[in-house]
C-alpha cells in the first residue's frame, strides 16, 4: 500500500501540486472503523493521505462529502485544509482525499475541556449560508426522529444476532420504544431555530491540541442543533472510549458554562435540549456498539480495530448498560 500511494502521488503529479520534495516518505498512521489515514512526508511538508472504506451516512459518495464540508469549515480555522480529493476509485478502490496533517496530541479531558469548548464554540457560531444548504445532510425538523430510524437501521441485525446477547437486545428494544414514544419533543428544537454544522462523531482523538486546537474527522457532519456535539462530546461512552474516565458534574458544568459564554446561546434552553436529546444520543452510541459487536463477529468488516472490539463489547454488559441508558449530563 505505502509504494502504490508513492507511486499514485507521482503520477498525478501531486509532488508539484501540494507541494512534496522529493524525498518523501509515506507511512501508516491510523485507522478508524471507516478510514485508513497515511503520513505523507518530506523535510518540510507533512500531509495526511486519506482511503475511505464506508458511509455511516449512507451516501452514495462519502469521500467528496468530506472533502466539501472540510472546505466549507475551513473559515472557522479549527478544522484541517484539505487539498486533493479523488473519487473516481480508478487507482485505488476506496475515494481518498489529502488534508493537512496537524501537529499536537489528543485531547486530555483533565486540561483541554477549555479549549474544547473554544473550538466547539468557533465551528458552531458559523452561520449557515446557502451554500450549506445545498450540500450538507439537514437534521432540522428531523434531529430525534433521525436518531430512531438511525437506530432502528443499526439494530435491524443486532435483533436477528446469535452474538449479542439477549439481555442487551433486550434493553435496546426497550429503550428504542421509549424513545419513539417521546420523539414529538423534536418541535422543541423547530421553535428553537438553532442550526450549525455539526461534527457528530466528537471523541477525544478526533480533536488535535497544540499550539492551537482542532476538531478533525469530518465523515459525518449534518446540519443540527448544537446539542448534538455537546451531549455525545460530555456522554459516558464517549470518555470511555479513547480516555476509560467519566467526567465529573463539576468538570461538565464549567465545560458548558465556557462552552456558552462564548457562543451566547441561552443556558437555560441549552439546558432543556440537552435533557430531551441525550437519551437519543445514548440509544445511538449503543445500538452502534451493539452493530459493531455484532459485524465483528461475523467478519464481515472491511477494517478492523482489536481495541474498538474490546470497547463495545464492555458496553453490552448489563449493568453498563442499564446505567447508560439511563444517563443524563447533569444529574
Amino acid at each position: 500500500m505505502l509504494e502504490k500511494i508513492k507511486r499514485y502521488l507521482k503520477q498525478n503529479l501531486l509532488l508539484q501540486k501540494l507541494p512534496l520534495h522529493e524525498p518523501f516518505t509515506v507511512e501508516f498512521l491510523a485507522q478508524g472503523e471507516y478510514n485508513q489515514n497515511f503520513l505523507l512526508s518530506d523535510n518540510k511538508n507533512r500531509y495526511v493521505f486519506r482511503l475511505n472504506y464506508g458511509s455511516q451516512l449512507n451516501l452514495t459518495n462519502q469521500i467528496r462529502y468530506e472533502y466539501q464540508a472540510l472546505k466549507w469549515l475551513e473559515r472557522t480555522g479549527r478544522t484541517p485544509k484539505v487539498y486533493y480529493v479523488d473519487d473516481s476509485r480508478q487507482s485505488f478502490d476506496q475515494g481518498l482525499l489529502i488534508m493537512a496533517f496537524l501537529p499536537g496530541n489528543p485531547l486530555d479531558y483533565h486540561k483541554d475541556l477549555s479549549e474544547a469548548a473554544t473550538i466547539f464554540s468557533q465551528i458552531h457560531k458559523e452561520p449557515i449560508d446557502e451554500q450549506a444548504e445545498i450540500f450538507f445532510v439537514e437534521e432540522k425538523a428531523t434531529i430525534l426522529s433521525a436518531r430512531v430510524s438511525e437506530c432502528q437501521n443499526l439494530l435491524e441485525p443486532v435483533f436477528r444476532s446469535s452474538f449479542v446477547p439477549l439481555q442487551a437486545q433486550r434493553q435496546l428494544a426497550n429503550a428504542l420504544e421509549t424513545c419513539q414514544k417521546k420523539v414529538s419533543q423534536q418541535k422543541f428544537f423547530v421553535e428553537l431555530n438553532q442550526w450549525c454544522i455539526t461534527n457528530t462523531e466528537v471523541n477525544s482523538h478526533n480533536f488535535i491540541i497544540g499550539e492551537k486546537g482542532f476538531l478533525i474527522d469530518w465523515e459525518k457532519p449534518v446540519i443540527s442543533h448544537p446539542v448534538q456535539d455537546i451531549s455525545q462530546f460530555l456522554a459516558s461512552t464517549t470518555t470511555l472510549w479513547r480516555s476509560n474516565l467519566i467526567l465529573k458534574q463539576a468538570e461538565k458544568r464549567a465545560f458548558l458554562s465556557r462552552y456558552l459564554a462564548e457562543t451566547k446561546f441561552d443556558a437555560e434552553a441549552f439546558e432543556e435540549a440537552l435533557r430531551i436529546y441525550h437519551p437519543y444520543l445514548m440509544l445511538r452510541a449503543l445500538s452502534w456498539s451493539a452493530m459493531a459487536f455484532d459485524s465483528y463477529q461475523k467478519e464481515t468488516k472491511a477494517l478492523k480495530n482489536q481495541e474498538i472490539f474490546e470497547k463495545v463489547s464492555s458496553y453490552l454488559q448489563e449493568e453498563f448498560l442499564r446505567h447508560a441508558l439511563k444517563e443524563q449530563i447533569f444529574e
